[in-house]
């Protein structure tokens, strides 16, 4: 039918439509991402892309804001911080060696992010009402409200590390303690809106080829209900 013909194209214009609009709605898109029950395939193939692939900020702003956050230049902590190898709705990764030769990955948050998220959600809180007027269900005034909550709270990365450490603490008396972690945060070369980390490798499972995803996404099951009966921290974010 026509209608399925246009499909693709029209989940790649809504996700070029959300990357346009700027972070808090790349950050709609990535939750609908995996929402397979509410969206067609063609839909969740192409905002899966706003996981990672989103268009990246200047690599020089980045280096200042390393500067900027970590008190001493870029370079004397850093080497590598050239192109990015991941870009997302709040920021950007970099794969880089700090000056004892061990690999990290420094996410560098996008300038403006306070100012730029904190206008996106007064303009969304102002039309949820409007919304719920022409028939929306539910508490859409109350969902906004939480989601923006936890959206200002992923701008601060020092609580981002604090939440890995707590991860980790919840996973270490369990079975899957030897097979699920989070990367080891780096504290002295982290901050507010520089976050460092162990340079883990890995392959997104829908990508992979491994004779073990089905075991893998057994494990990912796991962990979920792991969190949610036993240690009472959930990982909202895990990318697969």
């Amino acid at each position: 039918a026509w209608y399925e013909r246009k499909e693709p194209q029209r989940a790649d214009e809504l996700t070029d439509l959300l990357t346009r609009l700027g972070p808090t709605f790349i950050k709609i898109g990535q939750s609908l991402s995996i929402r397979s029950d509410l969206l067609a395939p063609e839909y969740l193939r192409s905002l899966t892309a706003l996981q990672d692939k989103v268009p990246a900020f200047s690599t020089e702003v980045a280096r200042e804001i390393i500067s900027a956050q970590l008190g001493k230049p870029c370079d004397s902590v850093f080497d590598g911080i050239d192109t990015p190898v991941a870009a997302a709705s709040l920021g950007q990764v970099y794969k880089a060696t700090l000056k004892d030769g061990r690999q990290v990955a420094v996410k560098v948050q996008r300038p403006n992010m306070v100012e730029l998220v904190a206008l996106d959600m007064h303009l969304i809180r102002t039309l949820a009402p409007i919304i719920k007027a022409i028939g929306a269900p539910g508490d859409l005034e109350g969902l906004v409200d939480d989601w923006g909550f936890g959206f200002v709270n992923e701008l601060d990365y020092i609580q981002e590390a604090n939440n890995a450490d707590i991860f980790m603490e919840g996973m270490k008396d369990t079975p899957l303690a030897k097979v699920v972690f989070a990367p080891p945060v780096l504290r002295d070369y982290s901050a507010r809106a520089v976050l460092t980390s162990e340079w883990i490798d890995g392959e997104r499972l829908e990508k992979s080829s491994a004779e073990d995803v089905s075991t893998l996404c057994s494990v990912a099951m796991n962990t979920y209900l792991t969190m949610m009966l036993q240690t009472g921290t959930m990982h909202c974010d895990p990318h697969p």
